[in-house]
């Protein structure tokens, strides 16, 4: 089978003949037909995560065919579409028995990062991994189900906490911002985006948000609470990338209210920030991290998706040949939603 093979960190990938994988009895062998692209990848491309060992085959947005079945798999067959959810998890230790998979601290791997990923053209999945999708949602859309759109599902309901009515900001309208934005309105939020780019923020109007603030113009902060009656909001989430986190996790919790809560999506390795503890006192702040998203999530994800209440948008289209091309427009990328490779 054909992949791209990441052989020294920061090098271009090289396109190889690799064996097809084989299967075990509870497994299925997924053709794969489409993998979305993110930050993350680029992460891992640097060298800068330090559980990933070379040779590496990336890619953990990811979704395909089944071409072949295990003895013991139940309810997968030959020609079902679908979608992989990446953290394969042991299934017994406190954090799989108390509904936190994505935290499993026995887990043989991830797809994409330990273990290898969707940038090839064939991929083995335990049965477990593999989530069917209707047939009517295009194998391009399904591919960042389990990444663009279940990670901000775990952010916003499961870690967020948001509920009906309350208000919700929004920083960073990109590939994961805009999918963290249509399911906050999916919860009944009134939804506020920030951005610097007023060509992000048309198209979080397009998407259900209630207001927007363009950042490089006014202190959103401000406008955060002009726009709740001088309050602030119940939620923050950041979902921006690159040397700019800390100074807007700093202005994230300046727009929160008495009460309020802010989630961290958006990351780099070692960033620091400054926090004064008599506000996060005084204020009964929370600041909350939301790491990748459980199974529950990405099945309640392609139930939106299936019924037409979350759009995914792709911005863009690449073979898979020219997966390192894709990886040097995705370092400079401005675009409002991800980047998929087809195989």
């Amino acid at each position: 089978m054909k992949a791209m093979v990441l052989r020294k960190f920061g090098e271009p990938m090289e396109c190889l003949e690799m064996e097809k994988p084989s299967i075990g009895e509870q497994d299925v062998l997924l053709r794969v037909k489409a993998c979305g692209l993110c930050g993350t990848d680029l992460k891992i491309f640097d060298g800068k995560v330090p559980t990933v060992k070379l040779p590496s085959i990336m890619g953990h947005e990811i979704s395909g065919v089944v071409e072949e079945v295990g003895k013991k798999v139940k309810m997968a067959r030959p020609g079902d579409q679908g979608v992989v959810h990446i953290y394969i998890t042991c299934g017994s230790c406190f954090y799989c028995r108390n509904n936190r998979e994505n935290d499993c601290q026995s887990m043989e791997g991830r797809i994409g990062f330990e273990l290898r990923g969707g940038f090839g053209e064939y991929l083995r999945v335990p049965e477990r991994n593999f989530f069917k999708v209707s047939p009517k949602v295009p194998l391009d859309e399904v591919s960042i189900l389990s990444g663009s759109i279940s990670t901000p599902m775990h952010g916003v309901r499961t870690q967020g906490r948001l509920r009906m009515g309350e208000t919700a900001v929004i920083i960073g309208i990109g590939g994961l911002g805009i999918h963290t934005l249509q399911l906050a309105v999916n919860l009944g939020a009134r939804v506020v985006a920030v951005d610097i780019d007023d060509r992000k923020l048309e198209v979080a109007r397009s998407c259900g948000a209630d207001a927007v603030i363009n950042s490089s113009r006014e202190d959103f902060p401000t406008a955060v609470r002009k726009i709740t009656a001088g309050l602030g909001a119940d939620l923050a989430v950041e979902v921006i990338g690159g040397p700019k986190i800390p100074e807007v996790l700093e202005e994230s919790i300046k727009c929160l209210r008495l009460g309020g809560r802010l989630v961290i999506m958006g990351y780099d390795y070692g960033q620091r920030l400054a926090i004064d503890p008599q506000k996060i006192v005084y204020d009964e702040l929370e600041i909350i991290g939301t790491r990748s998203s459980t199974r529950q999530d990405l099945i309640d994800v392609i139930s939106l998706v299936e019924r037409g209440k979350v759009k995914p948008l792709i911005t863009e289209r690449v073979p898979l040949e020219q997966a390192n091309e894709a990886f040097r427009r995705l370092r400079h990328s401005e675009a409002v939603g991800r980047m998929v490779l087809i195989l």
